[in-house]
Protein backbone atom coordinates (compact mmCIF):
# COMPACT_ATOMS: atom_id res chain seq x y z
CA UNK A 1 0.00 0.00 0.00
CA UNK A 2 1.80 3.45 -1.31
CA UNK A 3 0.79 6.80 0.67
CA UNK A 4 -1.27 7.59 -1.96
CA UNK A 5 -3.34 4.21 -1.58
CA UNK A 6 -3.38 5.42 2.06
CA UNK A 7 -4.38 8.96 2.07
CA UNK A 8 -7.37 7.67 -0.09
CA UNK A 9 -7.85 4.62 2.25
CA UNK A 10 -8.22 7.33 5.56
CA UNK A 11 -10.46 9.97 2.95
CA UNK A 12 -13.02 7.21 1.83
CA UNK A 13 -13.51 6.53 5.85
CA UNK A 14 -13.35 9.77 6.91
CA UNK A 15 -16.13 9.30 8.68
CA UNK A 16 -15.19 6.55 10.75
CA UNK A 17 -12.32 8.67 11.80
CA UNK A 18 -14.55 11.42 12.76
CA UNK A 19 -16.38 8.87 15.05
CA UNK A 20 -13.60 7.33 16.41
CA UNK A 21 -11.42 10.54 16.90
CA UNK A 22 -14.88 11.89 18.51
CA UNK A 23 -15.33 8.55 21.10
CA UNK A 24 -11.61 9.12 21.80
CA UNK A 25 -12.40 12.89 22.93
CA UNK A 26 -15.47 10.99 24.93
CA UNK A 27 -13.86 8.68 26.88
CA UNK A 28 -10.82 11.35 27.97
CA UNK A 29 -13.53 13.52 29.25
CA UNK A 30 -14.84 10.89 31.01
CA UNK A 31 -11.68 9.84 32.47
CA UNK A 32 -10.86 13.35 33.75
CA UNK A 33 -14.32 14.08 34.96
CA UNK A 34 -14.65 10.68 36.73
CA UNK A 35 -11.39 10.87 38.74
CA UNK A 36 -11.85 11.39 42.17
CA UNK A 37 -10.48 14.88 43.77
CA UNK A 38 -7.28 14.78 45.21
CA UNK A 39 -4.91 17.02 46.70
CA UNK A 40 -1.21 17.59 46.75
CA UNK A 41 0.99 18.83 49.23
CA UNK A 42 4.53 18.79 49.59
CA UNK A 43 7.54 18.70 52.62
CA UNK A 44 11.38 19.03 51.88
CA UNK A 45 14.37 17.11 53.37
CA UNK A 46 17.76 17.99 53.44
CA UNK A 47 20.97 15.73 53.97
CA UNK A 48 23.61 17.35 55.49
CA UNK A 49 27.25 15.28 56.23
CA UNK A 50 30.52 16.93 57.96
CA UNK A 51 30.82 20.42 59.50
CA UNK A 52 31.75 23.33 57.07
CA UNK A 53 34.28 24.42 59.56
CA UNK A 54 37.15 24.22 56.63
CA UNK A 55 36.58 24.81 52.62
CA UNK A 56 37.60 20.88 51.92
CA UNK A 57 35.55 19.79 54.61
CA UNK A 58 32.35 21.55 53.33
CA UNK A 59 33.45 20.34 49.90
CA UNK A 60 33.57 16.74 51.14
CA UNK A 61 30.35 17.09 53.36
CA UNK A 62 28.36 18.43 50.24
CA UNK A 63 29.38 15.69 47.85
CA UNK A 64 28.51 12.98 50.67
CA UNK A 65 25.38 14.77 51.38
CA UNK A 66 23.77 14.60 47.73
CA UNK A 67 24.85 11.11 47.39
CA UNK A 68 23.28 10.22 50.43
CA UNK A 69 19.62 12.55 49.41
CA UNK A 70 20.15 10.32 45.81
CA UNK A 71 20.31 6.81 48.30
CA UNK A 72 17.47 8.43 50.94
CA UNK A 73 15.04 9.55 48.29
CA UNK A 74 14.71 5.60 47.01
CA UNK A 75 12.82 4.80 50.96
CA UNK A 76 10.07 6.17 49.93
CA UNK A 77 7.34 3.92 48.48
CA UNK A 78 9.84 0.88 50.87
CA UNK A 79 7.81 -1.06 53.36
CA UNK A 80 9.61 0.20 56.03
CA UNK A 81 8.85 3.43 55.78
CA UNK A 82 5.57 2.87 55.07
CA UNK A 83 5.08 0.64 58.26
CA UNK A 84 6.62 3.87 59.91
CA UNK A 85 4.33 6.41 57.99
CA UNK A 86 1.30 3.99 59.06
CA UNK A 87 2.08 4.56 62.39
CA UNK A 88 2.18 8.01 62.61
CA UNK A 89 -0.86 8.40 61.00
CA UNK A 90 -2.57 5.95 63.21
CA UNK A 91 -1.44 7.68 66.64
CA UNK A 92 -2.65 11.20 65.12
CA UNK A 93 -6.11 9.56 64.40
CA UNK A 94 -5.67 9.84 60.70
CA UNK A 95 -5.22 6.31 59.31
CA UNK A 96 -7.17 7.09 56.22
CA UNK A 97 -4.26 9.61 55.05
CA UNK A 98 -2.21 6.29 54.70
CA UNK A 99 -4.42 5.65 51.49
CA UNK A 100 -3.15 8.43 49.35
CA UNK A 101 0.41 8.14 47.22
CA UNK A 102 3.84 9.41 48.09
CA UNK A 103 6.35 10.42 45.61
CA UNK A 104 10.70 11.59 46.29
CA UNK A 105 12.94 13.12 44.11
CA UNK A 106 16.04 15.42 44.75
CA UNK A 107 16.61 18.46 43.70
CA UNK A 108 18.91 18.23 40.71
CA UNK A 109 22.10 19.93 42.16
CA UNK A 110 21.43 19.65 45.77
CA UNK A 111 20.70 17.38 48.65
CA UNK A 112 17.29 18.47 48.55
CA UNK A 113 14.74 15.58 49.22
CA UNK A 114 10.99 16.56 48.36
CA UNK A 115 8.64 14.47 48.75
CA UNK A 116 5.03 14.86 47.07
CA UNK A 117 1.79 13.25 48.73
CA UNK A 118 -1.71 13.08 47.51
CA UNK A 119 -4.71 12.20 49.40
CA UNK A 120 -8.76 12.69 49.10
CA UNK A 121 -8.81 15.86 51.20
CA UNK A 122 -6.16 18.65 52.06
CA UNK A 123 -5.45 17.44 54.96
CA UNK A 124 -5.13 13.81 54.14
CA UNK A 125 -2.39 15.33 52.12
CA UNK A 126 -0.89 17.42 54.05
CA UNK A 127 -0.69 14.72 57.20
CA UNK A 128 0.68 12.06 54.88
CA UNK A 129 3.76 14.26 53.16
CA UNK A 130 4.39 15.13 57.01
CA UNK A 131 4.56 11.56 58.42
CA UNK A 132 6.71 10.38 55.49
CA UNK A 133 9.05 12.95 56.21
CA UNK A 134 9.52 11.94 59.97
CA UNK A 135 10.28 8.24 58.38
CA UNK A 136 12.25 8.88 56.14
CA UNK A 137 14.65 10.58 58.79
CA UNK A 138 13.86 8.10 61.42
CA UNK A 139 14.93 5.40 58.72
CA UNK A 140 18.19 7.30 57.16
CA UNK A 141 19.38 7.12 60.91
CA UNK A 142 19.00 3.82 61.52
CA UNK A 143 20.78 2.91 58.60
CA UNK A 144 22.96 5.32 59.32
CA UNK A 145 23.67 3.81 63.11
CA UNK A 146 22.88 0.87 62.39
CA UNK A 147 26.22 -0.86 63.76
CA UNK A 148 25.95 1.34 67.06
CA UNK A 149 22.79 0.77 67.63
CA UNK A 150 23.24 -3.47 67.32
CA UNK A 151 26.10 -3.33 69.99
CA UNK A 152 23.92 -1.10 72.40
CA UNK A 153 20.14 -1.44 72.22
CA UNK A 154 19.41 0.73 74.77
CA UNK A 155 20.67 4.12 72.64
CA UNK A 156 18.06 6.66 72.87
CA UNK A 157 17.29 8.60 69.10
CA UNK A 158 19.12 11.52 70.36
CA UNK A 159 21.94 9.48 71.10
CA UNK A 160 22.26 8.11 68.01
CA UNK A 161 21.97 11.01 66.37
CA UNK A 162 25.28 12.21 68.03
CA UNK A 163 27.06 9.19 66.33
CA UNK A 164 26.95 9.92 63.07
CA UNK A 165 28.10 13.08 61.17
CA UNK A 166 25.15 12.64 58.41
CA UNK A 167 21.72 13.62 59.02
CA UNK A 168 18.02 14.48 57.58
CA UNK A 169 17.01 17.49 58.29
CA UNK A 170 13.21 18.29 58.34
CA UNK A 171 13.84 21.47 56.12
CA UNK A 172 10.48 22.55 55.38
CA UNK A 173 7.29 20.59 56.57
CA UNK A 174 4.20 20.20 54.22
CA UNK A 175 1.52 23.35 54.10
CA UNK A 176 -2.04 22.57 53.40
CA UNK A 177 -3.04 22.43 50.40
CA UNK A 178 -6.15 25.58 49.47
CA UNK A 179 -7.02 24.17 46.40
CA UNK A 180 -7.37 20.47 44.25
CA UNK A 181 -4.79 18.89 42.08
CA UNK A 182 -5.87 20.04 38.31
CA UNK A 183 -5.22 18.14 35.50
CA UNK A 184 -3.89 18.85 32.15
CA UNK A 185 -7.36 19.00 30.38
CA UNK A 186 -6.33 19.68 27.10
CA UNK A 187 -3.19 17.03 27.17
CA UNK A 188 -5.62 14.44 27.78
CA UNK A 189 -8.16 15.60 25.59
CA UNK A 190 -5.54 15.83 22.79
CA UNK A 191 -4.08 12.11 23.45
CA UNK A 192 -7.84 10.47 23.57
CA UNK A 193 -8.36 12.40 20.06
CA UNK A 194 -4.72 10.67 18.70
CA UNK A 195 -6.34 7.52 20.19
CA UNK A 196 -9.36 7.48 18.54
CA UNK A 197 -7.82 8.27 15.03
CA UNK A 198 -4.93 5.49 15.48
CA UNK A 199 -8.02 3.17 16.47
CA UNK A 200 -9.97 4.64 13.70
CA UNK A 201 -7.36 4.27 10.83
CA UNK A 202 -6.40 0.73 11.92
CA UNK A 203 -10.22 -0.63 11.64
CA UNK A 204 -10.25 1.20 8.06
CA UNK A 205 -6.98 -0.70 7.08
CA UNK A 206 -7.95 -3.94 8.39
CA UNK A 207 -11.18 -3.57 6.74
CA UNK A 208 -9.71 -2.75 3.33
CA UNK A 209 -7.06 -6.01 3.67
CA UNK A 210 -9.88 -8.16 4.41
CA UNK A 211 -12.77 -6.83 1.83
CA UNK A 212 -13.59 -9.97 -0.55
CA UNK A 213 -16.29 -8.41 -2.37
CA UNK A 214 -15.35 -6.30 -6.40
CA UNK A 215 -15.38 -2.68 -5.14
CA UNK A 216 -13.42 -1.14 -7.93
CA UNK A 217 -12.72 -1.76 -11.98
CA UNK A 218 -8.83 -2.58 -10.92
CA UNK A 219 -9.63 -5.61 -8.86
CA UNK A 220 -11.66 -7.28 -11.72
CA UNK A 221 -9.01 -6.42 -13.87
CA UNK A 222 -6.69 -7.91 -11.94
CA UNK A 223 -8.49 -11.24 -11.12
CA UNK A 224 -9.46 -11.54 -14.98
CA UNK A 225 -6.94 -10.12 -16.66
CA UNK A 226 -9.71 -8.30 -18.89
CA UNK A 227 -11.04 -4.83 -18.98
CA UNK A 228 -14.34 -3.52 -18.16
CA UNK A 229 -16.09 -2.50 -20.68
CA UNK A 230 -18.73 -0.23 -18.69
CA UNK A 231 -19.98 0.79 -14.94
CA UNK A 232 -23.57 0.85 -14.73
CA UNK A 233 -24.60 2.65 -11.83
CA UNK A 234 -26.60 2.37 -9.14
CA UNK A 235 -30.40 3.58 -10.76
CA UNK A 236 -34.04 2.42 -9.29
CA UNK A 237 -35.14 3.21 -12.30
CA UNK A 238 -33.53 0.30 -14.35
CA UNK A 239 -35.19 -2.16 -12.00
CA UNK A 240 -39.07 -0.66 -12.12
CA UNK A 241 -39.01 0.60 -15.59
CA UNK A 242 -37.97 -3.74 -16.76
CA UNK A 243 -40.99 -4.52 -14.56
CA UNK A 244 -43.36 -2.38 -16.17
CA UNK A 245 -41.79 -3.29 -20.05
CA UNK A 246 -40.79 0.18 -20.16
CA UNK A 247 -36.91 0.72 -21.29
CA UNK A 248 -36.42 4.62 -21.55
CA UNK A 249 -33.76 5.47 -19.98
CA UNK A 250 -31.88 8.85 -19.02
CA UNK A 251 -28.91 10.41 -17.66
CA UNK A 252 -25.72 8.81 -16.98
CA UNK A 253 -27.00 5.66 -16.90
CA UNK A 254 -27.84 5.69 -20.71
CA UNK A 255 -24.40 7.04 -21.40
CA UNK A 256 -23.08 3.89 -19.63
CA UNK A 257 -25.31 1.58 -21.91
CA UNK A 258 -23.51 3.60 -24.70
CA UNK A 259 -20.16 3.62 -23.44
CA UNK A 260 -20.82 -0.39 -22.79
CA UNK A 261 -22.01 -0.45 -27.31
CA UNK A 262 -18.65 1.74 -28.13
CA UNK A 263 -16.61 -0.66 -26.45
CA UNK A 264 -18.20 -3.90 -27.47
CA UNK A 265 -17.66 -2.37 -31.38
CA UNK A 266 -14.24 -1.55 -30.78
CA UNK A 267 -13.01 -4.46 -28.74
CA UNK A 268 -11.79 -6.01 -31.96
CA UNK A 269 -11.94 -3.99 -35.33
CA UNK A 270 -10.21 -6.53 -37.42
CA UNK A 271 -12.36 -8.90 -36.12
CA UNK A 272 -15.40 -7.49 -34.05
CA UNK A 273 -17.65 -9.79 -32.22
CA UNK A 274 -21.20 -11.16 -33.44
CA UNK A 275 -22.59 -13.29 -30.86
CA UNK A 276 -21.62 -12.59 -27.32
CA UNK A 277 -22.97 -14.02 -24.08
CA UNK A 278 -24.02 -11.95 -21.07
CA UNK A 279 -23.67 -13.91 -17.45
CA UNK A 280 -22.89 -13.34 -14.17
CA UNK A 281 -21.42 -14.90 -11.46
CA UNK A 282 -24.95 -15.47 -9.05
CA UNK A 283 -28.30 -15.01 -9.62
CA UNK A 284 -29.57 -11.60 -9.54
CA UNK A 285 -26.54 -9.42 -10.52
CA UNK A 286 -28.19 -7.33 -13.33
CA UNK A 287 -27.10 -9.65 -16.35
CA UNK A 288 -31.06 -9.66 -18.32
CA UNK A 289 -31.19 -5.88 -17.75
CA UNK A 290 -27.56 -5.32 -19.33
CA UNK A 291 -28.62 -7.70 -21.95
CA UNK A 292 -32.19 -5.40 -22.90
CA UNK A 293 -30.60 -2.11 -22.64
CA UNK A 294 -27.57 -3.25 -24.61
CA UNK A 295 -29.33 -4.78 -27.25
CA UNK A 296 -31.41 -1.70 -27.81
CA UNK A 297 -28.44 0.77 -27.75
CA UNK A 298 -26.74 -1.86 -30.55
CA UNK A 299 -29.97 -1.86 -32.63
CA UNK A 300 -30.09 2.17 -32.63
CA UNK A 301 -26.81 2.13 -33.29
CA UNK A 302 -27.75 0.68 -37.07
CA UNK A 303 -26.98 -2.88 -37.06
CA UNK A 304 -29.89 -5.28 -36.54
CA UNK A 305 -29.95 -7.28 -33.44
CA UNK A 306 -31.43 -10.08 -31.98
CA UNK A 307 -32.27 -10.74 -28.07
CA UNK A 308 -32.12 -14.54 -27.57
CA UNK A 309 -33.30 -15.46 -24.07
CA UNK A 310 -31.53 -18.56 -22.89
CA UNK A 311 -32.02 -18.38 -19.67
CA UNK A 312 -34.85 -21.10 -19.36
CA UNK A 313 -34.65 -21.95 -15.58
CA UNK A 314 -35.64 -18.21 -14.84
CA UNK A 315 -36.34 -16.11 -18.23
CA UNK A 316 -37.24 -12.53 -17.78
CA UNK A 317 -36.85 -10.94 -21.31
CA UNK A 318 -40.41 -11.35 -21.94
CA UNK A 319 -41.42 -9.70 -19.22
CA UNK A 320 -38.93 -6.07 -19.92
CA UNK A 321 -40.51 -6.28 -23.63
CA UNK A 322 -43.86 -7.43 -22.88
CA UNK A 323 -44.10 -10.09 -25.02
CA UNK A 324 -46.06 -13.50 -24.68
CA UNK A 325 -43.60 -16.03 -23.43
CA UNK A 326 -45.39 -19.11 -24.29
CA UNK A 327 -43.59 -19.62 -27.78
CA UNK A 328 -40.05 -18.99 -27.94
CA UNK A 329 -36.24 -20.76 -28.15
CA UNK A 330 -37.24 -24.06 -26.63
CA UNK A 331 -39.84 -24.52 -29.04
CA UNK A 332 -37.60 -23.47 -31.82
CA UNK A 333 -34.95 -26.47 -30.75
CA UNK A 334 -37.77 -28.97 -30.75
CA UNK A 335 -38.00 -28.71 -34.07
CA UNK A 336 -42.30 -27.46 -33.33
CA UNK A 337 -41.74 -23.88 -34.97
CA UNK A 338 -39.44 -22.30 -37.37
CA UNK A 339 -36.89 -19.56 -36.02
CA UNK A 340 -38.95 -16.54 -38.03
CA UNK A 341 -42.41 -17.25 -36.45
CA UNK A 342 -40.70 -17.15 -32.90
CA UNK A 343 -38.57 -13.98 -33.47
CA UNK A 344 -41.03 -11.04 -32.21
CA UNK A 345 -40.28 -7.29 -32.82
CA UNK A 346 -39.82 -4.45 -30.61
CA UNK A 347 -40.59 -0.65 -30.51
CA UNK A 348 -37.09 -0.38 -31.86
CA UNK A 349 -36.31 -0.86 -35.43
CA UNK A 350 -33.67 -3.32 -35.71
CA UNK A 351 -34.29 -5.56 -33.04
CA UNK A 352 -35.98 -8.59 -32.35
CA UNK A 353 -36.22 -10.71 -29.39
CA UNK A 354 -36.37 -14.40 -28.94
CA UNK A 355 -37.90 -15.56 -25.85
CA UNK A 356 -37.18 -18.80 -23.53
CA UNK A 357 -40.78 -20.08 -24.58
CA UNK A 358 -41.77 -23.07 -22.43
CA UNK A 359 -39.23 -24.35 -19.97
CA UNK A 360 -37.99 -27.31 -20.70
CA UNK A 361 -36.97 -30.09 -18.26
CA UNK A 362 -33.36 -30.54 -19.56
CA UNK A 363 -32.19 -26.95 -20.47
CA UNK A 364 -28.34 -27.62 -20.28
CA UNK A 365 -29.12 -30.26 -23.26
CA UNK A 366 -31.20 -27.94 -25.51
CA UNK A 367 -28.48 -25.00 -24.85
CA UNK A 368 -25.40 -27.08 -25.60
CA UNK A 369 -26.82 -28.84 -28.27
CA UNK A 370 -25.99 -28.70 -31.90
CA UNK A 371 -29.45 -27.21 -33.08
CA UNK A 372 -28.61 -24.53 -30.86
CA UNK A 373 -25.22 -24.15 -32.52
CA UNK A 374 -26.96 -24.07 -35.61
CA UNK A 375 -29.13 -21.32 -34.48
CA UNK A 376 -26.48 -18.95 -33.48
CA UNK A 377 -24.94 -19.13 -36.66
CA UNK A 378 -27.57 -18.91 -38.86
CA UNK A 379 -28.79 -15.44 -37.15
CA UNK A 380 -25.48 -14.13 -37.80
CA UNK A 381 -25.41 -15.70 -41.33
CA UNK A 382 -28.64 -13.63 -41.40
CA UNK A 383 -26.90 -10.35 -40.85
CA UNK A 384 -27.77 -10.00 -36.77
CA UNK A 385 -25.72 -9.15 -33.76
CA UNK A 386 -26.56 -11.94 -31.69
CA UNK A 387 -26.98 -11.00 -27.55
CA UNK A 388 -27.67 -14.29 -25.64
CA UNK A 389 -29.19 -14.17 -22.19
CA UNK A 390 -27.21 -16.73 -20.04
CA UNK A 391 -27.60 -17.80 -17.07
CA UNK A 392 -25.57 -17.57 -13.65
CA UNK A 393 -22.60 -19.64 -14.50
CA UNK A 394 -21.76 -20.56 -10.93
CA UNK A 395 -25.05 -21.86 -10.80
CA UNK A 396 -25.58 -23.71 -14.01
CA UNK A 397 -23.61 -24.62 -16.63
CA UNK A 398 -25.50 -23.03 -19.29
CA UNK A 399 -23.51 -20.49 -19.95
CA UNK A 400 -20.61 -22.52 -20.30
CA UNK A 401 -22.17 -24.32 -23.29
CA UNK A 402 -23.49 -21.59 -25.23
CA UNK A 403 -20.15 -19.67 -24.72
CA UNK A 404 -18.18 -22.19 -26.88
CA UNK A 405 -20.88 -21.32 -29.75
CA UNK A 406 -20.07 -17.91 -29.75
CA UNK A 407 -17.51 -15.27 -29.76
CA UNK A 408 -16.81 -14.28 -26.58
CA UNK A 409 -18.43 -13.99 -22.96
CA UNK A 410 -19.18 -10.81 -21.06
CA UNK A 411 -19.22 -10.88 -17.12
CA UNK A 412 -21.78 -8.82 -15.20
CA UNK A 413 -20.17 -7.78 -11.57
CA UNK A 414 -22.10 -6.05 -8.61
CA UNK A 415 -20.16 -3.51 -7.01
CA UNK A 416 -19.65 -4.36 -3.10
CA UNK A 417 -21.95 -7.26 -4.00
CA UNK A 418 -19.67 -10.24 -5.77
CA UNK A 419 -17.22 -11.83 -4.33
CA UNK A 420 -13.88 -11.80 -5.86
CA UNK A 421 -13.53 -15.51 -5.57
CA UNK A 422 -16.33 -15.70 -7.26
CA UNK A 423 -14.93 -13.77 -10.33
CA UNK A 424 -11.97 -16.16 -10.01
CA UNK A 425 -14.03 -19.10 -10.13
CA UNK A 426 -16.13 -17.82 -12.79
CA UNK A 427 -12.70 -17.17 -15.15
CA UNK A 428 -11.24 -20.63 -15.06
CA UNK A 429 -14.62 -22.05 -15.48
CA UNK A 430 -14.62 -20.05 -18.87
CA UNK A 431 -10.93 -20.75 -19.63
CA UNK A 432 -11.14 -24.78 -18.90
CA UNK A 433 -14.02 -24.73 -21.63
CA UNK A 434 -11.97 -22.31 -24.05
CA UNK A 435 -14.45 -19.70 -23.95
CA UNK A 436 -12.84 -15.88 -24.65
CA UNK A 437 -14.18 -13.20 -21.88
CA UNK A 438 -14.12 -10.33 -23.69
CA UNK A 439 -14.58 -8.25 -20.24
CA UNK A 440 -16.97 -7.07 -17.53
CA UNK A 441 -19.61 -4.96 -16.48
CA UNK A 442 -20.25 -3.53 -13.33
CA UNK A 443 -23.51 -2.88 -12.23
CA UNK A 444 -25.02 -0.86 -9.15
CA UNK A 445 -21.74 1.59 -8.82
CA UNK A 446 -23.03 4.31 -6.07
CA UNK A 447 -23.49 7.33 -7.43
CA UNK A 448 -21.50 9.49 -4.63
CA UNK A 449 -18.52 7.02 -5.07
CA UNK A 450 -17.79 6.65 -8.69
CA UNK A 451 -14.58 7.56 -8.38
CA UNK A 452 -13.76 4.65 -6.39
CA UNK A 453 -15.13 2.38 -9.05
CA UNK A 454 -13.06 3.71 -11.88
CA UNK A 455 -9.45 5.14 -10.15
CA UNK A 456 -9.59 2.74 -6.50
CA UNK A 457 -10.60 2.71 -3.19
CA UNK A 458 -11.02 6.48 -1.52
CA UNK A 459 -10.56 7.90 -5.04
CA UNK A 460 -13.78 10.01 -4.54
CA UNK A 461 -16.89 11.11 -6.05
CA UNK A 462 -15.71 12.32 -9.18
CA UNK A 463 -16.33 9.56 -11.82
CA UNK A 464 -19.13 10.97 -13.89
CA UNK A 465 -19.41 14.83 -12.80
CA UNK A 466 -17.96 15.38 -15.97
CA UNK A 467 -20.91 14.21 -17.60
CA UNK A 468 -23.40 16.48 -14.91
CA UNK A 469 -21.38 19.55 -16.21
CA UNK A 470 -21.11 18.99 -19.70
CA UNK A 471 -25.25 19.14 -19.63
CA UNK A 472 -25.23 21.76 -17.23
CA UNK A 473 -24.66 25.50 -17.55
CA UNK A 474 -22.22 27.53 -14.90
CA UNK A 475 -25.48 28.27 -12.72
CA UNK A 476 -26.54 24.58 -12.34
CA UNK A 477 -29.52 24.82 -14.80
CA UNK A 478 -30.08 21.95 -17.68
CA UNK A 479 -29.02 23.82 -20.98
CA UNK A 480 -31.00 20.79 -22.77
CA UNK A 481 -34.77 21.23 -22.45
CA UNK A 482 -35.36 17.62 -23.45
CA UNK A 483 -33.44 15.06 -21.25
CA UNK A 484 -31.55 12.61 -23.42
CA UNK A 485 -32.74 8.81 -23.60
CA UNK A 486 -31.51 5.60 -24.54
CA UNK A 487 -33.37 5.62 -27.64
CA UNK A 488 -31.35 9.15 -28.98
CA UNK A 489 -27.95 10.06 -29.81
CA UNK A 490 -25.99 12.95 -29.91
CA UNK A 491 -27.44 14.48 -33.30
CA UNK A 492 -31.07 12.84 -33.75
CA UNK A 493 -30.90 13.93 -37.73
CA UNK A 494 -27.28 11.96 -38.78
CA UNK A 495 -28.29 8.35 -38.90
CA UNK A 496 -25.65 6.45 -36.86
CA UNK A 497 -23.56 4.38 -38.74
CA UNK A 498 -23.71 0.57 -38.85
CA UNK A 499 -21.82 -2.05 -36.03
CA UNK A 500 -19.52 -3.33 -39.40
CA UNK A 501 -18.74 -0.20 -41.07
CA UNK A 502 -15.77 1.19 -41.77
CA UNK A 503 -14.42 4.27 -43.73
CA UNK A 504 -13.10 2.33 -47.06
CA UNK A 505 -16.00 1.29 -47.32
CA UNK A 506 -18.41 4.06 -47.70
CA UNK A 507 -16.22 5.47 -50.50
CA UNK A 508 -17.47 4.81 -54.11
CA UNK A 509 -15.21 5.12 -57.31
CA UNK A 510 -16.08 7.66 -59.23
CA UNK A 511 -15.79 7.86 -63.08
CA UNK A 512 -16.41 5.64 -66.05
CA UNK A 513 -15.53 2.81 -64.08
CA UNK A 514 -17.70 3.28 -61.44
CA UNK A 515 -20.31 0.54 -60.81
CA UNK A 516 -24.03 0.86 -61.33
CA UNK A 517 -25.99 1.54 -58.18
CA UNK A 518 -27.89 -1.33 -56.93
CA UNK A 519 -31.58 -1.27 -56.08
CA UNK A 520 -30.55 -3.74 -52.71
CA UNK A 521 -29.60 -1.89 -49.48
CA UNK A 522 -27.16 -4.94 -47.85
CA UNK A 523 -26.28 -1.76 -44.64
CA UNK A 524 -29.23 -3.04 -42.42
CA UNK A 525 -28.61 -7.21 -43.10
CA UNK A 526 -24.85 -7.30 -43.30
CA UNK A 527 -22.87 -9.28 -40.91
CA UNK A 528 -20.21 -7.77 -38.10
CA UNK A 529 -17.47 -9.52 -40.19
CA UNK A 530 -17.39 -10.92 -43.68
CA UNK A 531 -16.64 -14.54 -41.86
CA UNK A 532 -19.76 -15.83 -42.21
CA UNK A 533 -20.99 -18.27 -39.15
CA UNK A 534 -17.63 -19.88 -39.37
CA UNK A 535 -16.01 -17.07 -38.53
CA UNK A 536 -13.10 -16.48 -35.51
CA UNK A 537 -13.61 -15.30 -32.12
CA UNK A 538 -11.32 -12.53 -31.32
CA UNK A 539 -9.93 -11.85 -27.50
CA UNK A 540 -10.09 -8.72 -25.84
CA UNK A 541 -6.42 -7.83 -26.03
CA UNK A 542 -6.30 -9.92 -29.76
CA UNK A 543 -4.10 -12.62 -28.40
CA UNK A 544 -5.44 -15.30 -30.72
CA UNK A 545 -8.54 -16.04 -31.86
CA UNK A 546 -10.33 -19.46 -31.63
CA UNK A 547 -12.49 -21.10 -34.57
CA UNK A 548 -16.41 -22.44 -33.79
CA UNK A 549 -15.59 -26.00 -34.73
CA UNK A 550 -16.81 -28.35 -37.64
CA UNK A 551 -19.87 -28.46 -35.52
CA UNK A 552 -22.19 -26.46 -37.76
CA UNK A 553 -20.45 -28.20 -41.15
CA UNK A 554 -21.53 -31.54 -39.60
CA UNK A 555 -24.55 -30.92 -38.70
CA UNK A 556 -27.85 -30.88 -40.05
CA UNK A 557 -29.53 -27.33 -40.20
CA UNK A 558 -32.50 -27.99 -42.62
CA UNK A 559 -34.74 -28.09 -39.79
CA UNK A 560 -33.86 -23.98 -39.24
CA UNK A 561 -35.48 -21.89 -41.63
CA UNK A 562 -34.01 -18.78 -43.40
CA UNK A 563 -34.57 -16.02 -41.08
CA UNK A 564 -36.58 -13.33 -43.37
CA UNK A 565 -36.53 -9.59 -42.50
CA UNK A 566 -39.76 -8.36 -42.46
CA UNK A 567 -40.69 -7.70 -39.22
CA UNK A 568 -43.98 -9.41 -37.87
CA UNK A 569 -46.58 -8.17 -35.23
CA UNK A 570 -45.10 -8.30 -31.70
CA UNK A 571 -47.34 -10.24 -29.30
CA UNK A 572 -48.14 -8.88 -26.23
CA UNK A 573 -47.98 -11.00 -22.77
CA UNK A 574 -51.78 -12.33 -21.60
Amino acid sequence: MTVIDLVRLLRRNLLLLVICGLVGLGLAAAYIFTRPVQYVAQSTAMVVAGDSASVGGAMSGNTIAQQRASAYSTLIGTAAVDNRVQKTLASEGLSKAADGSLQAHVISGTSFIQITATGSSALNAQSLANAALTALQAEALRMETYSQAQANPKYTQAQLEKLTAIHVLLYQPAGLPATPKQDNVPLYLALGLVAGLVVGGVIAVIRRMFDVKIRSQKDVEELTGRGVMAIIPEDRQLTKQRKSGDLELTGITAEAFRQLRTNLRFINVDHPPKAVVITSANPGEGKSTVCSYLARAVARSGQQTVLVDADMRRPMQHTAFGIDSHVGLSQVLAGDISLEDALSPTDVPGLRVLVAGRIPPNPSELLGSVRMHNLISQLIASGYFVILDAPPLLAVTDAGLLATSTDGVIMVDVVGGTHKEQVTLCTKRLEQVGAVLLGSVLTRAPRKAMGDVLYGYGAGSFGYASYKSYYTDKNGKKKRKKKMSLEEDYFDKIEPAPLDSHPTQDLTPVGPHAPEKSDKGTASSVALTGDGAGGKAADVGGIGSKARGPVASQADSSDLQAVGSEPRPARRAR
